[in-house]
């Protein structure tokens, strides 16, 4: 009896030693800084949107955000830091549709995306432009159809590389509406715009901030957007999907946290991200990068991020353009 009664008094006073001690870790759970690991340099348009976004959700956090640019292999040396970071919470990375989906098929990372990350927040989306030459006697993206298939592979077009997404978007471009064209893979959109406007190529895709310049003066013609809905800083520019039912193709760019991280911490995440793109500050600096907040819940961008993955992973995969 008395060894029961002494046990018991021994549990009971563990139980007031370490109350204090849970509740101070359950404190600092919730004010150790939260590491943003941006596979990418800084000044690139994913590292911009984290900067931006990061004082109005250390705010709503109460918890410091520390920035860590990690850039190297088309993001993939970042993203192995973050994939094996404790997966409590407190180290998350920007991803986007290129490193998150297309890179990680079409060079045949050492790393299972799907199993290595939790999607947390899609912050915003950005759309290409698709542009033609005045030469090129097209309005429109139907005409330009058109006339492709009445001049097969004469209709070169370019883009920032073999699998970039806007290669990607003109192989749907080709599966489901019949585009017929010659593919002219350029390092970058600096040189394809001389080239677009002397006439050497007929078709091109640029950022939509440059394809809206370009088009406005008379230099290019602009003749579709990618994107859900047309853009009110051009609203006579239809999307892709008005002229081709059902094709969307959709840059995006989002948070993510290692595998494992608890669903609470995932949504507390995702909650001081969609108030901070709420905030009219936050929208008064992404304006001027002509990208677009698309709030949402985790399960939202996890369904994104998967349909991307699958759709685009066969394209490749029937392309045969990923690396052996």
């Amino acid at each position: 009896m008395l060894h029961r009664a002494l046990r018991s008094f021994c549990l009971l006073l563990s139980v007031f030693i370490a109350a204090p001690y849970a509740s101070t870790f359950a404190q600092s759970q919730h004010t150790r800084p939260i590491k943003v690991i941006v596979p990418f340099p800084a000044g690139d348009l994913a590292d911009v949107i984290v900067r931006i976004l990061s004082e109005d959700m250390a705010k709503s956090l109460g918890q410091p955000i520390v920035v860590e640019n990690r850039a190297g292999a088309s993001g993939l040396i970042g993203l192995q830091a973050v994939a094996s970071a404790d997966p409590d919470g407190h180290t998350i990375t920007m991803g986007q549709l290129g490193s998150m989906v297309i890179a990680p098929i079409m060079n045949k990372w050492p790393l299972d995306m799907r199993a290595a990350f939790e999607p947390v927040a899609l912050t915003y989306t950005n759309y290409v432009t698709i542009v033609a030459t005045p030469s090129l006697r097209v309005s429109s993206l139907e005409e330009l159809i058109a006339y492709s298939k009445g001049n097969p592979k004469a209709v070169r077009v370019a883009t920032v590389g073999l699998g970039s997404f806007p290669h990607l978007m003109f192989e749907m471009l080709r599966k489901q509406a019949g585009l017929d064209y010659t593919h002219i893979p350029y390092r970058g959109g600096v040189q394809i715009v001389p080239d677009l406007i002397t006439g050497r190529i007929e078709v091109g895709s640029l950022g939509f901030a440059n394809g809206l310049e370009y088009s406005k003066d008379g230099r290019l013609r602009a003749l579709a957007m990618s994107g859900r809905a047309r853009n009110p800083a051009a609203s006579d520019l239809p999307t892709l999907s008005e002229t081709v039912p059902g094709l969307e193709m959709l840059g995006w760019f989002g948070f993510f946290a290692p595998k494992g991280t608890p669903p609470a911490m995932i949504n507390r995440i995702n909650a001081a991200v969609n108030h901070a793109m709420a905030n009219p500050e936050t929208e008064k600096q992404i304006t001027r990068q002509y990208i677009f907040a698309a709030p949402g819940t985790p399960a939202d961008f996890g369904r994104l991020w998967n349909e991307d993955y699958e759709r685009l992973s066969k394209l490749i995969r029937e392309l045969g353009i990923a690396q052996q």
